[in-house]
């Protein structure tokens, strides 16, 4: 095996080293992490020597050897009239939901009000604690815990009850069923109707002196912080923590939108007041389920590199629950968005496919009471609705959840092989089959073609299209492929027939014979792609001697293993206007010397345009190169002069620097 999917646990075939590979980074596993977190030793991939070297190793912990959830639970809480609370900044043994858990996903805003990422939870009397708000990533949660996942930690766990007098509630949230019990972990399993689709994670201070004023909340000095825990903050020299909260592992600082895996425990949090008051519809007996889900206290946290957009969700939850067992229907719908840009300007991010989720969980949905769960898929989002109506004798409940994945396309593809063989395309096997089918789902549109599972040379293939692929001289070729993670090819190859089969690109080992290497007719475009997801292989036309060439076929070719393959043709570039789009940056300015840029880029392509800056005749820089002068208030012309373009002009407005009133006598 020469490739495996992100999420997974591997080894080296000469190495009894196990490593958890999580998107560009491994981290090196010990006894210790199998048995805190559940890891099955049956679900561990023995990869080929050298496969493991593409990914950056990280530590799973931290440093410390006493962890934050080593001294931040069983702590009690005293009250004085006079002195106000004392705080031991520590959590209820009694809520704790599994002690060693991962997850993984994205530091986000659930809403405006919410302070960037990390957030310092700070007053005048000190710090408490570090807050990390992580919107998850689902296919980390379900490969790691789902069905078939690489731990079973969490497949018998239970949330302690709401509060700790109630009922428990099953951690596992989906079907099959044992004994009318819920026994797969799905995404519901982590949103409690507390929640929204992401996890709040802390990371306590631990303090040395006692802090506090009077009638304020104060918090408890324990003394000496544990060895090789650190003070980072100024501001509350008595407050430690096992790592720095903001770049733990010594790197750049943590910033919302990064991609991060927290380690530590779950821990059920709820309404601290009175048990018989009930402030949510959730809240209403027998069940009190109007909870929500921390990680509590953070053990620790890295940032990795995170999924491509072919691999990323969105997902929306649905915790419907009318106030009574009498009264109106409750309609509730929103729309699913991609929450994250495409990676160049000409690419769009489109809805591949939706998933809803019902929560299975005893006391989660009310059957007889709801009257519609609608999904309405579009091209690039996702409406969702629910309705529930009182039954006289119950509440209207629906708690569920919708899991949109995505794929990045870009607007100057052609697609030459999509759900169908280009028009009078005559198919060809060898070893192989021309095997169409939704399973996996598809890339895009409704069907893939798939390659056998074979040992040593297969392929499928076409000849003889009418409707034949004209490739320009910038074009990049391109094809869709999913590698099976349980069976990679140990080599794939794309080949192109003009008159001749003497275009070829391969990935992986050198394992097929054909051409001369080195050349367009075998040119080697790197290690296989990671399997398990879908990955856009792309070609410069030239590398492969086909720019200005026409296609009237192509091969799918495999060395060993299978894979799924879709979408693909040839990408041709904006061509370029041949008209500059210049402007100075910044284009406003106070008198005085300043440091300013004189950006020029192609209006068709965007692309930057090399040449030379003149103001007033003289040559003062390079085109999009910071350069700084003496400017008095004026309106500056640069003129811009570049090879093939006519020349263009830019503005730069100098203000004068304000004056300070005169002084009265």
């Amino acid at each position: 095996m020469l490739t495996v999917p992100s999420v997974s646990l591997v080894h080296e075939r000469s190495s009894t080293q196990r490593f958890l590979v999580v998107g560009d980074t491994k981290f090196a596993l010990t006894a210790a992490d199998f048995s805190g977190l559940g890891l099955r030793p049956d679900r561990v991939r023995e990869a080929e020597d050298g496969t493991l070297s593409r990914y950056i190793e990280r530590p799973l912990r931290a440093a410390p050897a006493v962890r934050p959830s080593d001294v931040f639970f069983g702590c009690g809480e005293d009250f004085t009239s006079v002195t106000g609370r004392w705080h031991y900044n520590c959590q209820a043994l009694a809520n704790r939901v599994h002690p060693d858990v991962l997850v993984a996903g994205w530091l986000w805003r659930p809403n405006p009000d919410t302070p960037p990422q990390p957030f310092r939870n700070e007053a005048p009397h000190g710090i408490e604690d570090i807050h990390y708000e992580v919107r998850y990533d689902s296919v980390f949660l379900d490969r790691l815990y789902g069905p078939g996942g690489l731990s079973s930690a969490l497949d018998a766990v239970s949330y302690p009850g709401n509060p700790t007098d109630e009922p428990s509630l099953p951690f596992p949230a989906g079907p099959p069923l044992s004994a009318g019990r819920p026994t797969a972990v799905t995404l519901n399993s982590w949103i409690l109707p507390g929640n929204a689709e992401s996890i709040h994670g802390e990371l306590n201070a631990w303090h040395v002196y006692n802090i506090g004023g009077l009638f304020s909340r104060h918090y408890v000095g324990r003394g000496p912080a544990p060895q090789g825990w650190v003070n980072p903050f100024s501001s509350d020299e008595g407050a430690y923590f096992p790592f720095h909260p903001y770049h733990p592992d010594g790197r750049t600082p943590l910033s919302t939108g990064d991609y991060v895996l927290l380690r530590g425990p779950l821990w059920e949090d709820h309404w601290h007041g009175d048990p018989k008051d009930v402030l949510d519809p959730w809240d209403t007996p027998p069940t009190r389920h109007h909870a929500w889900l921390e990680m509590h206290p953070i053990d620790w946290v890295v940032k990795i590199g995170g999924p491509g957009p072919n691999l990323r969700t969105t997902a929306k939850r649905s915790v419907m629950c009318t106030p009574g067992t009498n009264g109106d229907q409750a309609d509730w719908g929103d729309t699913i968005r991609p929450d994250f840009a495409p990676s160049s300007a000409t690419r769009r991010i489109e809805v591949r496919g939706v998933d809803r989720l019902d929560d299975t969980r005893a006391g989660m949905i009310n059957a007889d009471s709801v009257r519609a769960v609608t999904t309405q898929a579009h091209q690039d989002r996702v409406d969702v609705g629910v309705s529930v109506a009182p039954t006289g004798s119950a509440q209207g409940r629906h708690k569920g959840c919708w899991i949109v994945g995505w794929r990045e396309v870009d607007s100057r593809d052609r697609v030459w092989v999509g759900d169908q063989l280009p028009a009078g395309a005559q198919p060809f096997t060898d070893s192989d089959s021309w095997l169409w089918t939704a399973d996996p789902r598809p890339f895009h549109g409704s069907v893939l073609h798939r390659s056998s599972r074979v040992d040593g040379m297969h392929q499928h293939f076409f000849l003889h299209a009418t409707e034949t692929l004209q490739v320009g001289a910038d074009d990049v070729l391109f094809a869709c492929v999913l590698l099976d993670p349980d069976a990679p090819p140990d080599q794939l190859m794309l080949q192109w027939h003009t008159t001749d089969w003497l275009h070829r690109a391969y990935w992986g080992a050198d394992r097929l014979p054909w051409g001369t290497p080195g050349t367009a007719e075998r040119r080697s475009f790197g290690a296989l792609p990671v399997s398990g997801e879908w990955i856009r292989l792309e070609v410069p036309a030239q590398a492969v001697g086909l720019a200005g060439r026409e296609v009237n076929g192509m091969a799918f070719t495999l060395w060993g293993g299978t894979a799924s393959w879709d979408y693909a043709g040839a990408w041709s570039p904006v061509p370029k206007s041949g008209v500059l789009r210049v402007r100075a940056v910044p284009a406003n300015v106070v008198e005085g010397r300043r440091s300013v840029t004189v950006q020029a880029r192609d209006s068709g392509d965007d692309s930057p345009v090399g040449g030379r800056v003149l103001l007033d005749g003289a040559d003062v820089a390079a085109t999009n190169t910071l350069f700084r002068e003496v400017y008095d208030p004026d309106v500056y012309v640069f003129t811009v002069r570049c090879p093939g373009y006519p020349d263009a002009t830019a503005e730069l407005r100098v203000r004068g620097e304000p004056k300070p009133p005169p002084e009265r006598s």
